[in-house]
């Protein structure tokens, strides 16, 4: 198994809405998504992946958080690895 972690720190807490609509939690059998606010302006999406391959597939989450990234609206972290 697989696993994507995405930490983020919003400039403003205006911007939840846009990282709930892109990150919300979803669980589709090989694949699920977790959102979890942490508090007004940061949170974490975490990724679980049956294999490497399929987190290739599964690219739009992280894909829209370094869009708000490069317009300075949110920072972002991202670690990748198999579980153990």
């Amino acid at each position: 198994m697989y696993c994507r972690t995405i930490t983020f720190t919003l400039l403003a807490p205006s911007i939840w809405p846009l990282i709930e609509a892109v990150a919300k939690t979803s669980e589709e059998g090989d694949y699920n998504r977790f959102l979890m606010r942490a508090n007004n302006n940061s949170g974490v999406v975490i990724e679980t992946f049956e294999s490497s391959d399929l987190a290739t597939a599964h690219l739009e989450v992280l894909r829209a958080l370094q869009a708000l990234n490069e317009q300075a609206m949110a920072k972002i972290g991202v670690s990748e690895g198999n579980l153990i």
